[in-house]
């Protein structure tokens, strides 16, 4: 195979890895269910049941009343958020965005959305357990300051106390729960399980109420994060046991989650439902180990941070700084093998964005940092691709001189190539570079709550994370690309530089149909600062000797020599430099490669018969 061919085929292989990347992420969104993790040593799994068991009695214990209960909800409410808690249950009943710091506006989304009474986020009951508590049961609640609350319930022997703190602009909630016996109590030891659960469904509410409520369950078990949706807990709960970080919903770009305090030092389990009766309805248990509760002893302490918010790697990372440890959160952030290039990236638009003020400004930003930090390979890669097209003919007399000795053809090709300093896979060079750029901003557009929703164009691109709505961008990529591949030197006609000549732009104006538009202002600006870096070169090398001159001075240099060597009566200084002089004058020509060598080999030749005649004369 031939060192041109391989140049292009690795390309070629490539962009089809490219286009295999991306159409693989479109038919499989990231939100898709992962394998289930083994069990590990030590874990004791959960016989399956078909709906949660928080809440119900062991077998012979009658059943807690259900009694109707006045609401009294409490409200907490900030410039970012407002949170509604309500005494039934004890739970946080509502919790609404109202504005968005990173984005500059008002949002009003919800992000948690009670549908059945004492059924919402940090609903605390027990399994499995001497006793359990009314899903309805009637909380005290006490509003302790601006931005904590306090729930008290005492059931079957049991004192139970929630206090909530909120940090309402890290969309963060603290939560401890104590559960100790309630005094005057003289009744036999109590075997306890607490379970600390969140629901998440699609509300039935007025179309004027804009939710996002998320639907997907998702826990952080053993390392890894996996997540579940409504229509994967049909078939069965899943129902899994180890060291938990997290346990709560997700969506693609929003998390609303608990992180247990003690997650890293105990064996939790974290378990998900189908939440029969309920659109699309979803109920995660966080479940503690068996505790054993005696009168006087001091109460059961269990603490956990809450994150009910879009997935801004600034917010998860700062939840671990507010609840005091490590809540796992940011892994939710899963940006694959391009992690490397991502989160780097994000950090790096994070701060563009904090300068201009505007996601897709940032964008562009970030595309000429990039470009810049490129561009000396690039310039190489450009010059290189030059040489290439001026060597040529030199390529093609090769090929006629060895036509069915592919070894020799190869070898004698790779000689030239060294002679010039040219390499015929530095073409490959800017795709190969801005590959792993673009995977990275893609799976980063994918995961990363920032550019959700970020408007760079009103009423065009309202949200860098969907696909351009009027498929602008995707027609402009097209014909850039397109422009791009006509100005650079072609090295060959063959069908693979065709294929680079019109089918990348094509396949690439394809592809674009479905990428997210923020990575199309990416793409569309690369492809102009390369086009306009390739004019530059073109305009400038001009000044300079260019690939032919180069090309055929030495092609000419090396043919004389060879001749001065096989003649030894040229010794004459007169007739040497007469050669020298013309081969020169030939080779200062803005002549290709081929011509200045036929040049040099007749100024070689003069010179020889110059020679012979002086030596028949003396």
């Amino acid at each position: 195979m031939l060192m041109e061919d391989q140049g292009k085929r690795i390309l070629l292989f490539v962009v089809f890895a490219a286009l295999i990347f991306f159409a693989w992420q479109w038919l499989f969104p990231p939100e898709k269910q992962q394998p289930q993790k083994p069990a590990v040593a030590g874990e004791t799994a959960a016989l399956p049941t078909a709906t949660s068991p928080v809440g119900k009695p062991r077998d012979g214990v009658a059943t807690p009343a259900e009694l109707p209960v006045l609401e009294e909800p409490i409200v907490l409410e900030s410039k970012a958020v407002k949170v509604t808690f309500s005494n039934i249950g004890g739970v946080v009943k509502d919790w609404e965005l109202l504005h968005d710091p990173l984005k500059g506006r008002i949002m009003h989304e919800h992000l948690v959305a009670a549908e059945l009474p004492g059924r919402s986020l940090g609903a605390v009951n027990f399994v499995a357990s001497t006793h359990v508590l009314p899903v309805t049961a009637d909380w005290k609640g006490e509003r302790i300051s601006d931005t904590k609350v306090r729930y008290r319930h005492q059931s079957g022997g049991l004192d139970v106390v929630k206090d909530f703190e909120l940090f309402p602009d890290d969309y963060v909630l603290k939560m401890t729960v104590e559960v100790g016996v309630a005094a005057g109590s003289t009744g036999p030891a109590a075997t306890q399980r607490l379970a600390v659960s969140v629901f998440g469904h699609t509300p039935a509410e007025a179309s004027t109420r804009r939710s996002r409520v998320p639907t997907g369950a998702a826990c952080h078990l053993n390392g890894s994060v996996s997540s579940l949706r409504s229509r994967d807990l049909i078939r069965g709960p899943r129902e899994r046991q180890g060291t938990v970080r997290f346990a709560g919903l997700a969506h693609r770009f929003d998390l609303v989650a608990m992180s247990p305090k003690d997650g890293k030092t105990e064996s939790l389990a974290c378990n998900a439902y189908k939440l029969e009766g309920v659109t699309d309805g979803v109920q995660v248990d966080l479940v503690y180990p068996e505790a054993t509760l005696r009168p006087g002893d001091p109460p059961l302490h269990r603490e956990l941070t809450i994150y009910v918010g879009p997935r801004y790697l600034e917010k998860l990372e700062a939840a671990d700084r507010i609840g005091g440890h490590e809540t796992g959160f940011r892994d939710v952030l899963d940006f694959g093998w391009f992690s490397v290039i991502a989160k780097p990236m994000l950090w790096l638009l994070h701060w563009l964005y904090g300068l201009v003020g505007n996601w897709g400004l940032a964008i562009i930003l970030l595309t000429v940092i990039v470009k810049t930090a490129t561009l000396y390979w690039t310039t190489k890669s450009m010059r290189s691709m030059r040489a290439m097209a001026a060597l040529k003919p030199e390529i093609e007399l090769l090929q006629k001189k060895y036509p069915d000795d592919k070894t020799k053809q190869q070898q004698a090709q790779m000689e030239l190539f060294k002679q010039h300093g040219v390499s015929p896979l530095a073409g490959c060079l800017p795709m190969l570079l801005q590959m792993p750029i673009w995977f990275a901003l893609y799976k980063m557009l994918s995961v990363a709550g920032e550019l959700h929703g970020a408007i760079f164009i009103p009423g065009w691109l309202t949200d860098l994370t969907a696909r351009d709505p009027f498929f602008i961008l995707p027609v402009c990529l097209t014909g850039l690309m397109f422009l791009q591949s006509k100005i650079q030197p072609a090295s060959g006609d063959s069908m693979q530089q065709k294929v680079l000549t019109y089918g990348l732009p094509l396949m690439f104006g394809m592809m674009g149909l479905f990428f997210p538009s923020g990575l199309g202002v990416y793409m569309l600006t690369n492809s102009m600062l390369s086009i306009a870096h390739s004019m530059y070169m073109k305009r400038t090398d001009k000044k300079k000797p260019g690939p032919a001159k180069v090309a055929a001075s030495g092609a000419a240099d090396t043919t004389t020599a060879a001749t001065d060597k096989a003649d030894a009566t040229v010794e004459d200084d007169d007739g040497g430099g007469s050669a020298d002089d013309d081969a020169g004058e030939d080779a200062g020509e803005p002549t290709a490669a081929a011509k200045g060598t036929e040049a040099a080999r007749g100024a070689a030749g003069q010179g020889q018969r110059r020679g012979k005649r002086r030596g028949k004369r003396r």
